[in-house]
């Protein structure tokens, strides 16, 4: 009997392995950033496609923040004709938003449909990483076209 349940197991853990290989790109843990303030930073972001940002943004730090829970760290002003990213850490995963002037853009590095690649590395004192988000849907409520972008940030955020 034992022999017959192992063998009407094994194709189930063979298929469960064999399809863990075919997909292999898995989500990628949420980093856990303690509650803080941020006292400064930069972030290089680069954006192609649908529209273009190549600039070196600093910290917004009195719009940067976490409470242990949640983090948003910002860098330039949301919604500003300037460049600017939001980074945002919770249960949620983490969040990444472009924008330049009416173009905005979020990816989700955290998400198992994501092509985000890229990771967060979290001291007492900072917050570093980089993010690389290929064909990122991206939307300008101005003329109510949809396209797409190619999302590169590199960062850091200290505290």
């Amino acid at each position: 009997m034992n022999g017959r349940l192992f063998c009407l197991a094994l194709p189930l853990l063979v298929g469960s392995e064999l399809a863990g290989q075919a997909n292999s790109k898995k989500p990628q843990p949420t980093p856990v950033v303690s509650g803080r303030y941020y006292t400064g930073g930069s972030a290089k972001l680069t954006v192609t496609g649908a529209f273009q940002i190549d600039s070196d943004v600093p910290i917004n730090v009195k719009a940067s923040f976490g409470d242990g829970t949640m983090t948003w760290i910002q860098f330039g002003v949301s919604g500003a004709a300037e460049p600017n990213v939001l980074l945002t850490y919770g249960d949620q995963g983490v969040g990444i938003i472009v924008g330049l002037g009416k173009n905005t853009a979020t990816a989700e590095p955290t998400n198992e449909d994501t092509t985000c690649t890229g990771e967060t590395k979290v001291t007492p004192t900072s917050v570093t990483g980089q993010y690389n988000c290929p064909g990122v849907v991206s939307y300008n409520p101005g003329t109510g076209k949809m396209g797409k972008i190619n999302i590169t940030v590199e960062f850091t955020a200290t505290s």
